[in-house]
């Protein structure tokens, strides 16, 4: 599920409402026709109320119900980070992921009478930040280690998750990417086919949904992407062109830029490997993008990367 209610805070604003104009359940019967049992059921969490409902209450309560039901999702919230998110998994940079854990708590307890969050995903978004400076630092604390931080998020939100039996699980938006991180410490564990595996199965999940936002293509491209890492891993660099080919193709098709340099990279890694000559092409692919998106220490770093790791050195 992609779309979430905290019922209960929703039904207790809902009470606050009520109560601030003077309103027994009774009245509120007499006034609109919604049953008191219908009301009490919604003031206590129990429920999710029918459209009609809400449309009578918003009329007694003089307040768009509707509205305060969207600010009850829990990732509504949240939701307004993922740009910054997906711009430090993609860039990362230390700095920027201080900055955003400041930002979530300095929102949160700003906004938290305007926008009703659940404090258990919040939780999991700020291990999330902690584990990506793990991921990238290999350091997380010395007695806990990044993935089993992860795991314990997971298990914030899903009764004794156990990452073995994965798919037995269904997976919010910030869970399926706390699952992605995970994958990427088992690939760092040397275990790239499971890591895989993991990635495959969330890809699977993703693309099976009706409707597709901005945020669930950022996923799907950062999968692809990770996929072809873990083959590169694998000495399968035929597998990798096949993966990044499909990645790059899916950016066109949704006319976005976001990882496209890191796909092209992954093909021109493997296209190296392979002997192909076509692999000048794309690397030099891979760093325009990266020049075009104006960052040049992430391009250096590239640039350096591919010198002393392939011997490679492309001029642009």
């Amino acid at each position: 599920m992609f779309i979430s209610y905290n019922l209960e805070d929703f039904g207790q604003e809902l009470k606050k409402l009520r109560k601030s104009l003077g309103f027994s359940q009774i009245d509120v019967q007499e006034k609109v026709g919604v049953n008191v049992d219908t009301i009490r059921k919604v003031e206590s969490g129990r429920v999710i109320p029918r459209y009609d409902t809400l449309e009578l209450l918003s009329v007694a309560y003089k307040e768009d119900l509707l509205e305060l039901l969207k600010n009850c999702r829990p990732n509504k919230f949240l939701m307004e980070f993922y740009d910054d998110l997906d711009y430090i998994i993609t860039c990362y940079d230390k700095a920027s992921t201080a900055n955003l854990k400041t930002k979530l708590l300095q929102n949160f307890s700003a906004n938290l009478n305007l926008s009703i969050v659940n404090p258990l995903e919040l939780q999991q978004f700020i291990i999330f930040a902690d584990c990506v400076d793990a991921y990238y630092a290999d350091i997380y604390s010395p007695n806990i280690t990044a993935k089993q931080a992860l795991v314990n998020a997971l298990q914030l939100t899903i009764h004794n998750y156990n990452i073995k039996k994965f798919k037995r699980y269904k997976y919010s938006y910030i869970e399926f990417r706390i699952l992605i991180l995970i994958s990427l410490f088992i690939a760092n564990e040397l275990n790239f086919a499971f890591s895989n595996e993991i990635l495959y199965y969330i890809l699977e999940k993703i693309s099976d949904r009706a409707y597709i936002t901005k945020y669930l293509d950022f996923l799907i491209i950062n999968l692809r992407f990770n996929i072809a890492y873990n083959y590169h891993m694998l000495d399968n660099h035929a597998k990798v062109i096949e993966v990044a080919d499909t990645g790059i193709a899916y950016c066109i098709e949704k006319r976005t830029n976001h990882a496209l340099f890191s796909l092209y990279y992954r093909k021109a890694i493997a296209q190296y490997k392979l002997g192909d000559s076509q692999y000048i092409e794309s690397m030099k692919t891979a760093f325009y993008l990266i020049k075009a998106v104006k960052i040049p220490k992430l391009l250096e770093q590239y640039q350096k990367i591919t010198l002393e790791k392939y011997g490679i050195s492309i001029e642009l």
